[in-house]
C-alpha cells in the first residue's frame, strides 16, 4: 500500500489521501436461459383444517325474562317520578319562580301523578300474569247482603208482624219527582190484629184497630216484627214491591222508617 495524493473536487490538492480500490457496480444476478422452477408434486401441501359451525338452537320466548324486564322497567319509572316530584316539592318550598312556578307546577304534578298512576298500573298487570286468581281491581258496586226476598203485589198483605196487619194498599208515582229513585212510592196500610178497646166500668166505650198509612220509597228501611227490610224496588207497571231482608241485622246504620211490632 502506498500514499498518494487524490484531487477530489472539494478539496485541497495539498491533502493526503489513501489509495483506495476503484469501485465497480454490481450487477444484479438474473437467472440464464428459460429455467423454471416446478413445485414438488411428491411434497404434500400444508391443508388448513376447516371446521363445520353446528347449528345454534332456536330459543323460545323467555316469558319470565320478559316479564320481569317489564316490571324493573316499571319500578325504575316509578322511582324516577318520585325523584321529579320531589325535586320539584323542594323548588316550590325555596320559592322559586312566584306565581308561574306554581301555575306550572300544578300542571306538572298532575302529570306525574298520571305517570306514576300508568307505571303502578302496568306494574301490577305484569304482577297479576303470575296470579291468576288476583282479586278484581277495579272498584265494584256491592249490593246490600240479603237474607230473605219478599215481593208483594198491590193489594196483598205482608207477614212478619205479630200484632198488626200489613197491606201494600197502593203504589204511586209521583209527578215532581227530582229522579227515577224517588218517583215511586208505596202506600202500607196497617191496623192492629186485636182492636184496642177502652171500657169504663166494664164497659167498651170505645174500640180501635189504631189504622195508619205509612208511605215508602225505594231505599228506605222498615222493621216488620224482629227483622229489618229494605225497599229493594217499587214497579208501577207491576204493581208490586220487593223487601229484602238484611243478612246482617245487628250492622244496619240506615234509619228505619217505619215500625210494625
Amino acid at each position: 500500500m502506498s500514499i498518494s495524493r487524490r484531487a477530489y473536487p472539494d478539496e485541497h490538492t495539498s491533502e493526503l489521501a489513501l489509495d483506495r480500490p476503484s469501485r465497480t457496480e454490481v450487477e444484479p444476478w438474473q437467472p440464464t436461459g428459460g429455467i423454471e422452477v416446478q413445485p414438488d408434486a411428491a411434497r404434500p401441501t400444508s391443508a388448513r383444517p376447516v371446521y363445520a359451525e353446528a347449528p345454534q338452537p332456536r330459543r323460545g320466548i323467555d316469558l319470565l325474562g320478559f316479564l320481569s324486564g317489564v316490571v324493573g322497567l316499571a319500578f325504575k319509572l316509578t322511582a324516577l317520578l318520585i325523584l321529579l316530584a320531589i325535586l320539584w316539592a323542594v323548588v316550590g318550598l325555596i320559592g322559586i319562580g312566584g306565581n308561574v312556578t306554581s301555575g306550572v307546577g300544578a300542571r306538572v304534578s298532575s302529570a306525574l301523578e298520571q305517570g306514576a298512576a300508568a307505571a303502578t298500573a302496568i306494574g301490577q298487570r305484569a304482577a297479576d300474569t303470575f296470579d291468576p286468581a288476583h282479586p278484581p281491581r277495579a272498584t265494584l258496586s256491592q249490593d246490600v247482603e240479603i237474607d230473605e226476598l219478599l215481593r208483594v203485589s198491590a193489594g196483598g198483605d205482608v207477614a212478619g208482624s205479630t200484632t198488626r196487619t200489613i197491606t201494600v194498599s197502593a203504589i204511586q208515582r209521583r209527578a215532581d219527582a227530582a229522579n227515577a229513585d224517588v218517583a215511586l212510592y208505596a202506600t202500607l196500610h196497617s191496623e192492629l190484629r186485636q182492636p184496642n178497646d177502652t171500657k169504663v166500668l166494664g164497659v167498651t166505650v170505645r174500640s180501635t184497630k189504631e189504622p195508619r198509612d205509612d208511605y215508602v220509597y225505594k231505599g228506605e228501611t222498615v222493621r216488620i216484627g224482629t227483622k229489618l227490610y229494605k225497599v229493594n224496588w217499587i214497579s208501577a207497571e207491576r204493581q208490586q214491591i220487593a223487601l229484602v231482608a238484611y243478612r246482617d241485622q245487628d250492622h244496619v246504620s240506615s234509619p228505619v222508617k217505619a215500625t210494625f211490632e
